[in-house]
């Protein structure tokens, strides 16, 4: 999306042990999301969302400098991201099982169709002069 602004991948199921993947067993879900011992995250937060029930969305924002990363544990939502160098602006479903990374200078926001958890990460820790309020709508 947006030239390569934001990734989303679908994290496979199945796979050796090093592998990033889903692994779904009598146990329950496990999801290895990160192991790259090139990458290290220095913020990790958990959220969750009803905006059929609230009629609220997270995000309404952007990131001067830090990229950030998520990891759709439930639910289904729509990504609305706009770019802010080009203008251009789309939309993206996510479900779980779906992993996002998003740039600086892309202003992004959640709603969730259902029900949804996430967790957010990021190499670089929360900095709250970094976020800049932004309405997105498509």
């Amino acid at each position: 999306m947006l030239a390569g602004k934001v990734i989303i991948e679908g994290l496979p199921t199945g796979g050796n042990d090093t592998a990033e993947r889903r692994i779904f067993s009598q146990k329950g879900e496990m999801a290895q999301i990160l192991n790259r011992p090139s990458e290290s995250f220095r913020h990790l937060v958990y959220w969750d969302l009803d905006s059929s029930s609230s009629a609220q969305e997270r995000g309404g924002h952007y990131h001067r400098q830090k990229t950030e990363h998520f990891y759709v544990i439930a639910g289904e939502l729509d990504l609305l991201v706009e770019d802010l160098e080009t203008g251009a602006k789309e939309k993206a479903f996510l479900q779980a099982g779906d992993r996002l990374t998003i740039n600086p200078r892309v202003a992004h926001a959640f709603r969730s169709r259902i029900y949804s958890q996430v967790l957010e990460y990021s190499p670089d820790p929360y900095d709250p002069g970094d976020a800049v309020p932004f309405r997105v709508e498509l």
